[in-house]
């Protein structure tokens, strides 16, 4: 069975016999297409930015982690204290016995918390080295050249620290920017329409594919945005609603089941719920779809001048009203 796209879902919801008309033309690009490359580049920009606030801000952390055990360090080779070693020692063991107990409960745990559970086993073996470089340092005799050492490693590490501050500030007023100048709501930005990068999103289920202009990740889940160019409607359009339902199903079967969709019209953003009643209306027009393909047998189905009016194949269309 072949598969069917969501712009042609689009393209028989506002017309059956426009969208059969398509089928025979080449594909030529224009002012609308290039209007939406545009939008593309300045998403995988948008895309780009956050990806490298991200990848500065994880700097930050790491640098000012490792600064601070640096110092920590530098401080204790100017001390000898035998009861601090012993308290340290006490802390790094207790540390990795909690590590133990956690990794014997792996199972449960990980069911519980996920992704939590990872970073605990991460964060409490690495807790226990370092107590136990403190309890070593501390049970030493005073070495003042390799404090002195420590100590300027660790404001250079303090310093790089700052520097990737400002670069992660810079590269989330960028992303900001961006986003607010294609005005959309907050959140990530995961998935832009590039034809090289970005992969076909298929339904196995239904058999329909797509590509949309983004993809969200919000708090609720994903969301698919399409993004129209040309005239801004008095509100969102059927044919569209029908195309934007279509990317849900996708986003459903790839990424799990989506809040709802987003219709953008220039500055107006519209919010379309995921309905059940929706997505049975979407794929009932696919199977009229894969009707029409096996017959051949294809009609207007409206009685509006207007619509055929602004109807690209009108001149080539046998049932126009205008």
């Amino acid at each position: 069975m072949d598969y069917i796209s969501a712009g042609d879902i689009e393209k028989y919801s506002y017309c059956p016999l426009s969208w059969w008309l398509s089928k025979k033309e080449k594909n030529v690009e224009n002012e609308g297409v290039k209007k939406h490359q545009d939008i593309s580049e300045k998403a995988k920009k948008g895309m780009e930015e956050y990806e490298a606030a991200k990848n500065s801000e994880r700097s930050v952390l790491y640098l000012a982690i490792g600064g601070t055990i640096a110092s920590l360090v530098g401080i204790s080779m100017f001390y000898s204290s035998y009861t601090l070693g012993i308290i340290f020692d006490a802390i790094a063991i207790f540390w990795l016995l909690a590590a133990i107990y956690f990794l014997w409960k792996s199972e449960k745990y990980i069911t519980m918390w996920h992704d939590n559970f990872k970073r605990m086993m991460l964060i409490l073996p690495s807790a226990a080295t370092v107590f136990s470089i403190f309890a070593v340092t501390f049970i030493m005799n005073p070495n003042f050249l390799l404090g002195y050492v420590l100590e300027i490693a660790s404001l250079l590490w303090l310093i790089f620290a700052t520097f990737f501050f400002y670069l992660a500030l810079r590269s989330e007023m960028h992303y900001s920017k961006i986003r607010s100048e294609l005005r959309l709501p907050d959140g990530e930005i995961i998935y832009i329409d590039d034809l090289k990068k970005s992969p076909i999103l298929k339904s196995e289920k239904y058999k329909i594919w797509g590509r949309p202009d983004m993809l969200l990740k919000v708090k609720e889940g994903y969301v698919p945005v399409e993004v129209k160019t040309g005239r801004i409607p008095k509100g969102p359009l059927f044919s569209h609603i029908m195309q934007l339902t279509a990317y849900m199903v996708l986003v459903e079967e790839n990424y799990g089941t989506p809040p709802y969709g987003i219709l953008k019209y220039g500055p107006q953003i519209y919010k379309i719920d995921y309905e059940e009643d929706l997505k049975k209306i979407m794929l009932k027009k696919v199977e009229e779809m894969r009707k029409a393909m096996k017959t051949g047998e294809v009609h207007r189905n409206h009685n509006r001048p207007g619509k055929c009016r602004h109807c690209s194949r009108r001149d080539i269309c046998p049932e126009r009203l205008a």
